[in-house]
């Protein structure tokens, strides 16, 4: 039997409703409703019955009750056991470029602080494609930009991120918001699933704008200096031109309205184990990269 289930039917009685469950599990409602599903599948028993807003136990779940509870508790204590053990092993971390670029290093440096014995081999990848890494297993945790809710993955939200419009400075005359134009410029973006890209082309698409052409490449930091060289213009999180912006290298350009925005992420697959490791790469990630985002807010 699957702890994950008992701990989904206590939750659900403790808490009177499937979404304040999945509040207190910190998962999406519909995994604690699979859970249950599951659970009286294996068993062969209806375990809720709806009365009024609130999910109230069966005779036959509330018969149950007292061995989930010890169950229950057996769990606690062995987590409380892995709690206690010291982080080692491997962990495979993938990362978003501009991210890994911006805002890992200083959680690296402190999980590097916190746990010396693990072998941590990090990769920078696609949003799309680190996604897909969670779910065949490819990878243990990644931190990216959110395509939205994903029952598959436990997703920590760190934090959203704006993009901006930046250009070389100069008089040069482009006007993004006017609809039904071709301007005489490139784009210098990332690879074509990069998902600022993917929110710019389409913005441009609804407006009927057309650019001279496309330049791709890898890195951000490439991307900046070849705009500032003026050879195009780019759309980029904030995070990544901000000195530029504010020592006059680069300038911005009116774009959206409402500004665009990216959801940061830090996200493991629903079934992976929770490791001593891993535990402690997600608490330094969330803790981290939120502290960064609200002092700057």
């Amino acid at each position: 039997m699957d702890l994950r289930r008992l701990e989904a039917l206590s939750a659900v009685v403790d808490e009177g409703s499937f979404e304040k469950a999945a509040r207190r599990l910190c998962c999406a409602q519909s995994t604690v409703t699979f859970q249950i599903r599951q659970l009286e599948q294996e068993l062969g028993l209806q375990l809720f019955e709806k009365v009024g807003r609130r999910m109230r136990l069966t005779e036959a779940g509330q018969g149950l009750m007292p061995q989930v509870r010890e169950l229950a508790r057996m769990l606690e204590s062995l987590r409380a056991a892995a709690r206690r053990e010291e982080p080692r092993g491997r962990l495979r971390v993938a990362v978003g470029e501009s991210l890994l670029a911006y805002k890992l290093p200083e959680v690296l440096r402190r999980f590097h602080a916190r746990a010396p014995d693990v072998r941590l081999d990090l990769q920078s990848l696609n949003c799309y494609v680190i996604r897909d890494a969670l779910l065949s297993g490819a990878a243990d945790v990644g931190v990216f930009y959110s395509q939205g809710r994903d029952v598959s993955l436990i997703q920590e939200t760190l934090a959203d991120f704006s993009l901006v419009l930046v250009a070389a400075p100069g008089p040069a005359d482009l006007d993004f918001t006017r609809p039904d134009q071709k301007l005489p410029v490139s784009l210098i973006i990332n690879e074509p699933q990069c998902m600022f890209r993917l929110l710019f082309e389409n913005t441009l698409r609804q407006r009927n704008i057309s650019l001279a052409g496309t330049i791709e490449l890898m890195s951000i930091e490439s991307i900046k200096n070849c705009v500032a060289a003026g050879l195009g213009v780019s759309y980029l999180p904030r995070f990544c031109v901000e000195e530029e912006l504010r020592h006059g290298l680069l300038r911005e350009l009116p774009f959206a309205a409402p500004v665009h925005s990216l959801r940061a992420v830090c996200a493991r697959h629903v079934n992976k184990a929770l490791s001593p490791a891993l535990r402690l790469f997600m608490s330094l990630a969330a803790g981290t990269i939120k502290d960064t985002a609200t002092r700057r807010v």
